[in-house]
């Protein structure tokens, strides 16, 4: 099936290149692009729409949903035509393109965003972008205004491979040697905005004004301020760390940029004469300052600030060696008994009737089969796995239809299935980027058919139950997977999933809930201690969304029931795990304080006096948990005298 590919053009300079052309070009400029004219009404940014997302260049090959990117609404989309390439082709040219444009090789003028969708489109549509897009550098640098930000470009992004035609300058405007302020704001912004670095990203903030400067110093109880300027290299070494660094301290610190190039007032009132310089301010007065591009006094400045303005988490100052040894990697299900086996029991149960799969489908059924064979002996032999390629161009809408010919009840070996390919990143990749919702509706299905009360075949159920958790855990093995099962779309399918089957009959269906419960808290505390990736976010899934209090007490909720049911050590383990995970270093206490309410301390102290748990380290880790259940409620109940 054909896919249709559509160019988002934006204007970088949000307008101003319109207003100011004439100024700053000595040019007037018309309603629309002149081809060829070195005449335009915009800097270009340029992104490509194919399956449902945007894909743009800047900080590295990023992806959105369309729209959704901090350029806003494009200026005009213009339609390249349709595609009949895969998207498990083109996310594999995708893979080879990041070698090419890496976030160190983005240059303004020579290989940027618009460079980019040039080679996409003609990959995709075998036609490039138009011409007026893509000639803009060139155009831009043969103008006098063109030559007087060069120096300043090539200072930030390096020295640039165009250069300008002999008749470049016949007109009576001459380059300038000191472009005026207003000209080197746009540039700034432009530039900025071109390399994906956005003016406001979550707690950072770019200001030109003095006083809002004052005013965010004095409203914010610590505050680091990055003195910054357009023509300093170091400056744009250090500039996406200390977005990572501030963004990943969440709300205990606001961060600012200034461009003392653009807002030369505020230079001068903190009399800053180097680039890049770090200004601290605890509760409105100046803390500290260093200048220089030195990452590890940039994070431990900001630490000690942060210390100094927020009061120590209970957490930090108890002795937890069982919590602080548990690994932080998922629980999977990675193996496969006989996909022989697997296959040929989802052959015998599909229906014989005219619905059934066709020969086509049937072959390319059995291309399913033989790639994971093919990636299991791979795995064995330490040789290259198949590509996505390889599974054939429609796999996945196969496995869709056969979920809808299968009744619940027989679909565990198609499951089965699924989750075996979700272990591959691509894969992966595919079902956080699904609109029909593969897993959603699948997690859905076990709840819905546990709550079906006019249904007695709950044991003909289990497998299907049970190999959906194992689906579910295996989500986990991606980035980007497990950030979409704990996303707004996908997070109450994956609440309802836990809570059906955490106080199942079955001892293996709650141990692999309980597995599920654990993998939910290991993303959940990683998502709190490690910092955001700003760099290539559609990879590594992103920041994790929060998550609303209802659905944390839900969850709690559920798991504490199960742990005060529950008599098989093992999963006591894998339950008061996730409970750690969930509370540990948590700022709002929520988790703690339930856990309190709900006598979670007392019970884990009859789990150890009656010897359901008895093995030392379990042991330990039970009486971690209850004293940081103890110690967050109590500093919760302090902070609300």
């Amino acid at each position: 099936m054909a896919e249709k590919v559509t160019l988002f053009v934006y204007d970088l300079s949000q307008g101003m290149a319109r207003s100011m052309s004439l100024g700053l070009m000595g040019r007037q400029v018309g309603k629309k692009p002149v081809l060829n004219g070195a005449l335009t009404h915009a800097i270009y940014h340029t992104s490509v729409i194919v399956f449902g997302r945007e894909f743009y260049y800047g900080q590295g090959i990023m992806s959105a949903i369309p729209g959704a990117t901090m350029h806003g609404q494009p200026m005009e989309r213009i339609d390249m035509g349709e595609t009949e390439i895969p998207q498990e082709v083109f996310m594999e040219f995708m893979d080879n393109m990041r070698e090419t444009y890496t976030a160190d090789a983005y240059h303004l003028l020579d290989n940027n965003c618009n460079n980019f969708t040039n080679d996409v489109c003609q990959f995709l549509v075998g036609q490039p972008i138009p011409n007026h897009i893509t000639s803009l550098p060139a155009d831009f640098l043969n103008t006098p205004f063109g030559q007087s930000m060069r120096p300043m470009i090539e200072g930030m992004f390096g020295p640039s491979r165009h250069t300008p035609s002999p008749s470049a300058f016949g007109s009576s405007i001459a380059p300038s040697s000191s472009p005026s302020a207003q000209a080197t704001a746009l540039t700034g912004a432009v530039a900025r905005a071109g390399a994906g670095v956005p003016p406001t990203t979550g707690s950072v903030s770019f200001m030109t004004d003095l006083a809002q400067l004052q005013n965010t110093i004095r409203a914010n109880p610590a505050t680091v301020v990055y003195f910054t300027s357009a023509t300093c290299p170091p400056c744009r070494v250090i500039m996406p760390i200390f977005d990572e660094i501030v963004v990943s301290k969440g709300s205990k610190i606001k961060g600012v940029k200034v461009d003392v190039g653009m807002a030369q007032a505020i230079g001068r009132a903190y009399e800053i004469r180097s680039t890049p310089t770090f200004m601290f301010f605890l509760r409105g007065e100046k803390f500290s300052q260093f200048s220089g591009a030195d990452q590890a006094e940039l994070r431990s400045s900001i630490d000690l600030l942060i210390y100094s303005a927020h009061p120590a988490h209970p957490h930090a100052l108890l002795s937890l060696s069982q919590y602080k040894g548990l690994s932080g990697t998922p629980i999977l299900f990675p193996s496969l008994v006989s996909a022989d086996a697997v296959f040929a029991k989802l052959k015998t149960l599909l229906p014989t009737t005219d619905k059934a799969l066709s020969e086509t489908e049937i072959k390319q059924l059995d291309k399913i089969h033989a790639w994971i064979k093919k990636r299991d002996a791979a795995k064995t032999n330490k040789t290259a796995e198949p590509t996505l390629g390889e599974l054939g161009a429609t796999w996945k809408p196969l496995l869709g239809k056969i979920t809808g010919l299968l009744p619940y009840e027989s679909q565990f070996p198609l499951i089965d299935i699924i989750r075996m390919l979700v272990l591959q990143n691509r894969v992966a990749e595919v079902y956080a980027k699904d609109g029909n919702l593969t897993l959603i509706n699948l997690f859905n299905a076990v709840a819905d058919s546990a709550n079906d009360s006019h249904d007695d075949s709950s044991a003909a159920k289990r497998p299907t139950a049970l190999m959906t958790l194992r689906l579910a855990c295996n989500a986990f093995s991606s980035p980007l997977l497990g950030t979409y099962v704990l996303s707004s779309a996908a997070r109450t399918s994956t609440k309802q999933l836990l809570v059906t089957t955490l106080l199942s009959p079955v001892v293996q269906q709650r141990q692999t809930a309980a597995s599920l419960a654990f993998d939910i808290g290991v993303k959940i505390a990683e998502s709190r201690s490690k910092a955001m990736d700003t760099v290539t976010p559609s990879l590594s899934g992103g920041p994790l969304e929060d998550l609303e209090e209802d659905w944390i007490v839900e969850c709690l909720s559920a798991i504490a029931a199960a742990i005060e049911k529950e008599e098989e050590e093992e999963i006591i383990h894998r339950l008061v795990a996730s409970v750690a995970n969930f509370i540990f270093m948590d700022e709002s206490y929520s988790g703690a304080v339930l856990m309190s309410i709900l006598g979670l301390p007392e019970t884990l102290a009859t789990k150890i006096e009656t010897k359901l748990v008895r093995t030392a380290n379990i042991v330990g880790l039970c009486r971690e948990v209850q004293e940081m259940v103890r110690t967050a409620a109590a500093e919760h109940e302090n902070n609300q005298k």
